[in-house]
């Protein structure tokens, strides 16, 4: 082959740059070179039906926005629906050996509230609890637990100061920061808690604007953690449906915009809204009795309704907030309540009951202790499983009671252990 010119040289470089993404074998060389021989180049170039003169490094130009052209048009087809492209966050912390994760721990140990959120610190391996005991009203105090997944074992924490009871609400574990993010759904006022050092730190409050809705039930809130952005996304469920991203670092708030888009299910109540954050396709996954839709974070968009899910209800309780969890390692939001466990595959748009006890009502369940109500839930990334807490429990024909056991499901076994037995016997039916 006889040597290229520059302009041939130019071509196969340009040709070699763009084949890098394909996997289609390309000789480039040969290419620009039988392209030269077999269509003479003058000083310029003409094309014939524009009788337009064209300088020879103008044809370069023009090829290399042919093929960025191609390349957008492909990507805007492949991103029109959720694709598999991130890896699950592997936890900094594993079990020391010999550790029996699956053996239920000591019965008479201490144990918090019943009624709590909880997230996973996934430095320390270990999930935080906050939580308040009722006296047939509001929640009177505010605790701080631990949780080791290792040994199923409950620890109370003493820090030194800690949020009022008014800042009881959804927790979300701010990985960047290494810290548990607490938000007020009454006042907006945000803590962060510092499992390290025990400690809990007053950040900047939410925006006025969001502020304005005037949530106060502790599940007017949805918290979630973006891995992509590292920011926490809080979701007021109210009117108006508002969204925002919380640098905890920074200490720094930011609008997400919904493209005028906001999603308001129809016949339903504002505290049946459920929200997890799917890593493998990054999107929001908002459920809400029966109907799923994805946000994009990066467009601010919400997706169509998507494939409805199998029967789930609450048993004619509002959800608690904390009956949805995303699972890294089956790559699948789940939702727990009165004994049904369902997943959603985002990128199939797919649901899948993983254990259903063909009940829903709450009464017809049973005793069993998957059969719940309001429970809070969160993913185990260590030991790659979901740990049910707390929620209300059948205690007769016509009681419902507060139970304080704990309990994990697998979604690949599909089945139940308990990892810490309720500390009273439950009677029988």
């Amino acid at each position: 082959m006889a040597e290229m010119d520059a302009f041939e040289r130019r071509v196969a470089g340009t040709l070699l740059h763009y084949a890098d993404d394909v996997s289609v074998a390309v000789d480039a060389a040969a290419v620009a070179h039988r392209v030269a021989l077999e269509h003479p180049r003058r000083r310029v170039g003409v094309l014939p039906w524009r009788l337009a003169a064209i300088p020879r490094v103008a044809w370069v130009l023009l090829l290399l926005a042919a093929l960025i052209t191609a390349m957008v048009a492909g990507m805007l087809v492949v991103g029109s629906q959720p694709v598999r492209k991130l890896q699950a966050v592997v936890p900094a912390f594993n079990c020391p050996p010999g550790s029996t994760p699956d053996a239920p721990g000591p019965v008479d140990q201490a144990r918090p509230p019943s009624w709590g959120y909880m997230a996973f610190d996934r430095a320390l391996g270990k999930i935080v609890l906050v939580g308040g005991r009722e006296n047939v009203g509001p929640v009177e105090t505010m605790e701080t637990w631990t949780f080791d997944v290792c040994t199923n074992a409950w620890a109370a924490m003493h820090p030194a100061s800690r949020p009022d009871v008014r800042a009881f609400g959804m927790l979300a574990y701010d990985a960047a920061a290494r810290q548990t993010i607490s938000m007020s759904p009454d006042s907006g006022r945000v803590w962060a808690y510092d499992l390290a050092s025990d400690t809990w730190t007053m950040r900047a409050g939410a925006p006025k604007t969001m502020r304005a809705g005037r949530p106060t039930a502790p599940g007017a809130l949805r918290l979630v953690y973006d891995s992509v952005a590292a920011r926490v996304v809080v979701l007021q469920v109210g009117s108006p449906r508002l969204m925002w991203s919380f640098d905890s670092v920074a200490g720094v708030w930011e609008p997400v915009d919904q493209d005028r888009d906001v999603w308001y299910p129809s016949d339903s109540s504002d505290l049946h809204f459920l929200l997890a954050y799917d890593a493998s396709v990054d999107r929001l996954v908002g459920y809400d009795r029966g109907e799923v839709r994805l946000f994009d974070l990066r467009t601010g968009t919400w997706s169509p309704p998507g494939t409805r899910s199998p029967s789930f209800g609450y048993g004619g309780y509002y959800s608690f907030g904390g009956e949805i969890a995303y699972d890294e390692a089956a790559q699948r939001t789940v939702l727990f309540s009165i004994g049904d466990v369902i997943a959603y595959d985002a990128a199939a748009d797919r649901w899948e009951t993983l254990y259903g006890t063909a009940f829903d009502q709450p009464n017809a369940c049973g005793i069993r202790p998957e059969c719940r109500v309001q429970p809070s839930m969160v993913y185990d990334p260590i030991n790659e499983r979901l740990v049910v807490y707390g929620g209300n429990v059948q205690t007769g024909a016509e009681w419902w009671g507060p139970s304080d056991d704990v309990l994990a499901f697998d979604t690949r076994t599909r089945e139940w252990t308990v990892l810490l037995e309720a500390s009273e016997a439950q009677p029988a039916p």
